[in-house]
């Protein structure tokens, strides 16, 4: 099996050719979610840490769309980590609203599931007690 390789170094290149020779349009990060997945099942291995690959892959995204709102937001939202819930006053700006729904993190559903873990914990430490 012939295995190709995306580091720090090429993914700069590596990428873009990929969607370049396949003839992809990137126009959100649902688009880049999917090339990512379909590099991989193409054998591109892909040795970037995963918080650093995610800010790689948003940024990508703007580069090809930077016409879209979410995509700056989403990029903007990874340089701030700009994700709270705050009640600041700052909050109200389209900006802010626009990050709250971008959807920076690839897998919600993980960590909704890492809640419901938590929760069944609870609840067995609980049954146990009684």
């Amino acid at each position: 099996m012939q295995i190709t390789s995306v580091t720090n170094e090429n993914i700069h290149e590596v990428v873009p050719k990929y969607i370049d020779d396949n003839d992809i349009q990137i126009n959100n990060i649902d688009d880049i979610i999917n090339t990512y997945v379909d590099m991989v099942k193409d054998k591109y291995l892909f040795l970037i840490e995963g918080d650093l690959l995610k800010d790689i892959l948003v940024n990508i995204t703007y580069m090809y769309s930077p016409n879209d709102d979410m995509n700056k937001d989403r990029v903007i939202c990874h340089l701030t980590g700009d994700e709270s819930d705050s009640d600041d006053s700052d909050n109200d700006s389209p900006i802010h609203k626009n990050q709250k729904n971008a959807g920076t993190q690839f897998h919600k559903d993980d960590k909704k599931d890492d809640k419901k873990d938590d929760n069944k914990d609870e609840d067995n430490e609980q049954d146990k007690e009684d």
